[in-house]
């Protein structure tokens, strides 16, 4: 009879530490949630499309911005049907994580990426490595031709040899960045954007043109929610004597429209609507004077 006793006092003492055991692993695993190993970072460029731009490269004239964050499932779409009409889908085949963890991206000068992916570490097949002004650079092959991966900055570089030279060039201070020449207009477009696009320097020539002659030198370009609306906002700064102004037209079009024009050129214009699609196709308004001495316009 003692003997049975003490084997059932035995299951029992076994059956209390096995609870022990599972409810402190249930403990550990809540209060230390398991996430994706982090990487080093040597240099953070900061959170946002204004940090970024700061270290890009001189020059730069093309620049898109994408923020996978966004929780409007309209202007997420629309986002990630950007995403697929401006990313070489061969460059990230070696590359992870893949885009579906990406938490934003920038692609500048069309093949170049900045990646935002939260400290995550990030793997990659690389063919060479090398050290250029103490960051390390890896570089493998995307339809036949380079990419170099510096994972020690955040956001991570994935872009030509010569552009993620270029990005470290500017962060380690022997090279002036893109805001060096553009900083007094994107100083001047505030908030945050689920995407954004910009043209400078001869690409905003080429592009924005009145008869063949360039008018502005710069373009931005971003969209947001503003609570239930979705805004867009359009800054240019313009070479010859154009600017914004506002119509009943436009203003019927839009749930609010405000616009400023700088004495140094600069225009901007917010404007909301809960259309996204007719948003995309709304542009400010623009004017210009022209004036006349005999058979000379000036």
């Amino acid at each position: 009879m003692a003997k049975a006793h003490e084997r059932k006092s035995a299951r029992l003492l076994a059956f209390v530490l096995a609870l022990i055991m599972v409810a402190s692993a249930l403990v550990y695993a809540f209060r230390n949630p398991s996430k994706s190993e982090e990487r080093e970072i040597k240099f953070d460029m900061g959170k946002d499309w204004k940090d970024w731009i700061r270290y890009l490269p001189n020059g730069t004239g093309y620049i898109v911005y994408l923020n996978y964050t966004e929780k409007n499932e309209t202007l997420k779409k629309f986002i990630y049907n950007k995403t697929l009409n401006n990313v070489n889908p061969y460059v990230f085949r070696e590359f992870r994580p893949t885009i579906n963890y990406f938490r934003s991206m920038m692609i500048f000068d069309y093949y170049n990426y900045l990646i935002d992916l939260n400290r995550s570490k990030v793997y990659f097949a690389y063919k060479q490595k090398d050290v250029y002004k103490n960051f390390t650079l890896k570089t493998g092959f995307a339809v036949g031709r380079p990419y170099t991966v510096v994972d020690e900055t955040h956001p991570v570089i994935l872009a030509y040899p010569s552009y993620a030279k270029a990005v470290i060039d500017v962060i380690t201070r022997n090279s002036t960045g893109f805001t060096e020449d553009y900083g007094n207009y994107t100083s001047r477009i505030n908030g945050s954007f689920s995407y954004a696009f910009i043209l400078a320097g001869d690409m905003a020539k080429s592009t924005l043109t009145d008869n063949g002659t360039p008018i502005a030198d710069f373009y931005f370009e971003g969209y947001r929610m503003n609570g239930s609306v979705y805004e867009k906002v359009v800054g240019i700064h313009f070479l010859r004597y154009y600017f914004f102004v506002k119509t009943n037209e436009t203003a019927n079009k839009t749930v609010y429209y405000y616009y400023k024009n700088y004495d140094d050129g600069f225009s901007i214009a917010v404007m909301g609507s809960y259309n996204f699609t007719n948003l995309t196709q709304l542009m400010p308004e623009m004017r210009t004077v022209i004036i006349k001495f005999g058979n000379e316009t000036s």
